[in-house]
């Protein structure tokens, strides 16, 4: 009499052969994504989200690894309307072949469940039967489904030689360069495509070059720059910083007049 698994058992049993083909020595492995605001308008948190799918699977540690050089970090799902948005993000994106994508959730070995911002862990999306993972073994937290999500997540082991088969992640940024004002941070933009950034300085070499007046770097002067301009308002402590544009030692109507000048929306 044969033995019926559940899909993610299948799925881990794949790692084992075919996880260490995810990241090769030349770089991180090709890979697709797509992003998506969560809006606050509709309850949500006005950060950027992202769903990256690679060619092969990945390790949870590789795919923060990744998050983290994409200027972000794993995404959390600490409440159910995050989740939602997330299951949502993963399923229009096809996210959902053999186990879901990897999310921030994470345990050290006889530790306790976290979120990789720090956010209180809450299980309120337990798959049937789990946690399953011994509690002496690290594990990690990827989505459920097997063609679609089913709105739960599981727990794995997350390293290359024994995690379930994961082939996907969500990211999530609080803030990020976009140089461009396409919406997309432009750190995600180079390691999908690194012809974008050819002298290696960290910006899109299409971006104009950074400016005196754009005081966060961002390639653009405009309200958030009037903001930190303002939030320094005064005399210099300290040594230089952006705000005083003019480095005569006071942020003052100089510096103002130069960021308006300067302004680009």
């Amino acid at each position: 009499m044969g033995i019926t698994y559940p899909v993610w058992m299948l799925c881990h049993t794949l790692a084992i052969v075919s996880a260490c083909a995810a990241a090769g020595s030349d770089g991180w492995p090709s890979f697709t994504f797509a992003t998506s605001t969560w809006p606050i308008e509709a309850g949500g948190n006005g950060r950027t989200y992202a769903v990256v799918l690679v060619q092969a699977p990945w390790s949870w540690h590789a795919a923060r690894e990744f998050a983290l050089v994409a200027g972000g970090d794993l995404a959390p799902a600490a409440s159910n309307a995050e989740l939602s948005f997330l299951i949502e993000l993963a399923r229009s994106a096809s996210a959902f072949e053999c186990i879901g994508p990897w999310i921030g959730g994470h345990r050290s070995p006889s530790g306790q469940w976290a979120w990789t911002d720090g956010t209180a862990f809450k299980g309120f999306a337990w798959s049937p039967g789990r946690p399953a993972q011994s509690e002496l073994l690290e594990a990690a937290l990827c989505l459920v489904g097997d063609g679609s999500p089913d709105g739960t997540w599981t727990d794995a082991l997350p390293g290359s030689d024994g995690g379930a088969a994961v082939s996907g992640a969500l990211l999530r940024w609080g803030s990020f360069d976009d140089c461009d004002a396409d919406g997309v941070p432009d750190a995600l933009e180079i390691l999908a495509d690194p012809s974008l950034d050819v002298d290696w300085d960290g910006s899109l070499d299409a971006c104009p070059p950074i400016v005196s007046e754009d005081l966060n770097e961002d390639g653009r002067v405009n309200g958030i720059d009037l903001g930190v301009l303002l939030s320094a308002w005064g005399p210099v402590v300290g040594g230089p910083i952006r705000a005083d544009i003019n480095a005569d030692g006071v942020v003052d109507g100089a510096d103002f007049s130069r960021l308006l000048a300067g302004w680009t929306g």
